[in-house]
């Protein structure tokens, strides 16, 4: 049986390789596939710098604490840069400095993915920033491996990464996995199936969380943008979103939606008339915050 500290290293190995996956699918490449070279392995500094390559440092932080970098060949770098601003893969194209902007921002969507995965996986927050300037993967006791990515919009690219040691502390002291549903005992909780209200008896702790102030947002509608067009934007542009005029805004809670209905003006501030509730269920995952 795989001990816990294996458990959630290959854990947050997995959720490198679905970021990389979910990003790349979400500019366009297809048939994206990613794997790891080999398990991660001791570090040993090369004698002779490496040269031609970029370098990118994760400041790791919350549920878990530590580093990471990300080596890559500039070749590499400018493809994914040019991705991000859906031009024409050019892997011989001059890295400039509108590419490592560009290619900065694109591993912050992997980051940001990362985080997701994570928190899907075990339920525990992390944050990952990009943080500059880059340091060099030189650090001892560092534990190293090579993410192959597969796609029919490049040929293959590699990107090596470097986890310090007190990341990989952190991983070894992850908790372990929660039983299996199937195997787990399930409390009894009496609950009336047809009351259609949050069943406030299976979660006694809620009355200490009525208090808290959460975020509220109404959302006319959303669009997808890419960068360029973003930072195309000026005064008198017009952003066209995805909803029409007749139908109900969007009340949204700490992100999460709840409520439709019809913008009104109160006092002479903007408000929403409720004519649709979100269900119980969708309701109560906010308790998942």
């Amino acid at each position: 049986m795989e001990s816990t500290a294996v458990i959630a290293t290959q854990k947050f190995c997995d959720a490198w390789k679905a970021a990389f996956t979910g990003v790349l699918e979400s500019l366009g490449a297809a048939a994206v596939v990613c794997s790891w070279r080999a398990p991660l392995a001791d570090y040993a500094a090369p004698a002779a710098p490496i040269e031609n390559a970029i370098a990118t440092r994760f400041q790791i932080s919350k549920g878990l604490q530590g580093l990471s970098v990300a080596l890559c060949d500039k070749s590499v770098a400018v493809q994914f840069a040019q991705l991000l601003q859906s031009e024409a893969l050019d892997p011989t194209a001059e890295f400039s400095e509108i590419s490592r902007d560009a290619f900065t921002e694109f591993l912050r969507q992997i980051a940001g993915q990362v985080a997701t995965e994570w928190k899907a996986e075990t339920g525990l927050e992390i944050d990952l920033a990009v943080v500059d300037p880059p340091e060099p993967p030189n650090l001892p006791g560092t534990q190293t491996s090579t993410l192959e990515i597969k796609s029919d919009k490049f040929a293959p690219l590699d990107m090596q990464f470097f986890f310090d040691p007190s990341l990989c502390a952190a991983l070894i002291a992850v908790p372990a996995p929660h039983e299996d549903a199937a195997t787990a005992p399930t409390p009894a909780v009496a609950a009336d199936s047809s009351d259609s209200t949050l069943n406030l008896g299976a979660t006694p702790n809620l009355a200490l969380l009525l208090d808290v102030e959460l975020q509220a947002t109404i959302r006319f509608g959303q669009r997808d943008m890419l960068l360029r067009e973003v930072f195309g934007l000026m005064p008198g542009a017009v952003v066209e979103l995805n909803q029409f005029v007749n139908e109900p805004a969007e009340l949204l809670v700490a992100g999460r939606l709840i409520a439709r209905g019809e913008v009104v003006v109160v006092d002479g501030n903007f408000g929403l008339r409720v004519s649709e509730v979100a269900a119980a269920g969708q309701r109560a995952t906010l308790l998942d915050l």
